[in-house]
């Protein structure tokens, strides 16, 4: 096939779809910017909605277990309407009785273990929050990552597609002078081709994820695409820490301390449930009201007033069994809360484990294809001055080409991992906190280079011949 024998195929449309995902970034935000995305997130996020009302309902049994220890008092009020009748005569006559009573408890031990319940389940409740809280954190975190992977992904393809441009016009200039094929020509532009499919299919995932951001965030944050990891700045992660961050998830991963908190208000139920044998006196308080307009053996309205101070004992003798049933199912509960507790721990070690392993890898695969990087540079740049003096093909060229921008974007990955990793493992931890969600915020720093520049080299429209 001669090089005259049609068009050369272009697709341009890629590099505009790629400007118009980016162009709409705008200055990028000031200091506390994540912070206040962090906190747009939290307010938006209904499994941190849930466990607030959660945690406020919780608080109302701390409240409902103290009022145990008070007075109680109570007024109740009986009228009550006769007819009577006799043989001589007939009448009716109504009356009301008005009584006060105020119990004072002097001995329910199941009280105590009662507030000790509600007191751990409201430490529960706030565990529960913190929790949800950081993991809300980390999945924003996360979208905010995987939206700058995909950012880099899409400028890179553009980088990737102006080199591949710039070796289809060497090859055609070679092509002209009658130095290589036309192979080397149809090489160059299937090169083009495939740099554009992949630009569409890095566009479509940065869209994506670009979506699922402003779900959580609430609104678009095309700022963000403006910004980018700090390069030289990675985690500072020393092998023997592992034992350190274990110790730190121990005392406080909320997850865990939640557990624990439901393990106490197991027990204090189980001890509540035990003191239903106990004996319960209360200090009681009455006084009574009586008016009437008479009785069945007086026609006169009478009206008096009673009152009494006492001392109630109740000793519980036999329930059928219900009182051993509800000390068992305490004890029941509170063998499978344990075991929950149990879990707990396994997993949260696991994940400080996993984390701390993952990050230490991404941070030393960092380290390595900065290193590779650079050398695939040195290398795609020596073949293509080998290409222009004869000494290589276009095949190797493209090639070197591919492999210097495939080890950017593993490069771009790996940084995004080991912050993303260093992050879940804070969270597992139970450090994460504000200050990280700022250091982080600092370490986006604004990057222009980020905006595509068009192409140098120019490539024929379709219908347009090549350079003859």
């Amino acid at each position: 096939m001669s090089h005259q024998g049609g068009p050369v195929r272009t697709m341009r449309w890629p590099g505009l779809l790629v400007l118009a995902l980016l162009a709409g970034a705008g200055p990028a935000g000031a200091a506390g910017w994540l912070s206040a995305v962090r906190d747009d997130a939290l307010g938006l996020d209904p499994a941190v909605a849930a466990a607030q009302a959660q945690l406020r309902a919780v608080e109302e049994k701390v409240v409902q277990a103290r009022a145990g220890f008070g007075p109680t008092a109570n007024i109740t009020v009986d009228q009550n309407q006769t007819h009577y009748a006799e043989t001589l005569s007939r009448r009716s006559f109504h009356g009301t009785v008005t009584t006060l009573q105020v119990t004072q408890p002097l001995l329910h031990n199941e009280l105590f273990p009662a507030l000790k319940s509600a007191q751990a389940q409201f430490e529960q409740a706030r565990a529960s929050l913190a929790q949800v809280r950081d993991e809300s954190t980390v999945r924003l975190l996360e979208a905010v990552f995987d939206a700058l992977k995909a950012r880099d992904a899409v400028t890179l393809a553009s980088a990737q597609r102006l080199a591949a441009e710039e070796q289809l016009a060497s090859a055609r200039r070679s092509f002209t002078v009658g130095n290589v094929s036309v192979i080397d020509v149809r090489e160059a532009e299937a090169k083009i081709d495939t740099v554009d499919a992949q630009a569409i299919a890095a566009a479509a995932d940065l869209a994506l994820k670009q979506q699922l951001l402003t779900e959580l965030a609430g609104r678009p944050l095309p700022e963000l695409l403006e910004r980018s990891l700090d390069g030289d700045r990675m985690p500072d992660l020393p092998p023997a820490s592992m034992l350190e961050w274990l110790a730190d998830a121990q005392l406080h991963n909320p997850q865990l301390q939640a557990a624990q908190r439901t393990l106490e208000a197991s027990e204090a139920e189980l001890r509540k449930a035990w003191q239903g044998h106990a004996p319960t006196v209360n200090l009681t308080y009455t006084y009574t009201n009586n008016a009437d307009t008479g009785t069945v053996t007086s026609i006169f309205p009478r009206q008096g007033q009673a009152s009494a101070v006492g001392v109630s004992l109740n000793i519980p003798l036999f329930a059928s069994g219900a009182t051993q049933a509800r000390v068992r199912e305490s004890m029941a509960l509170r063998d499978k809360v344990r075991a929950d507790v149990d879990a707990v721990r396994r997993t949260v070690q696991l994940g400080v484990r996993q984390n701390f392993s993952a990050a230490l890898s991404s941070v030393s695969l960092a380290h390595g294809l900065e290193t590779a990087t650079r050398s695939l540079e040195v290398a795609f740049r020596a073949n293509r001055r080998g290409y222009e003096v004869g000494m290589k093909v276009n095949a190797e060229v493209l090639d070197a080409q591919t492999k210097v921008f495939e080890s950017r974007r593993n490069l771009s990955r790996a940084r995004y991992d080991a912050w993303l990793s260093y992050v879940k493992l804070k969270s597992y931890a139970g450090m994460l906190g504000d200050e990280d969600i700022d250091a982080l915020d600092r370490l986006l720093v604004v990057s222009p280079s980020q905006q595509p520049q068009p192409s140098r080299a120019r490539t024929p429209a379709p219908g347009e011949e090549a350079p003859q």
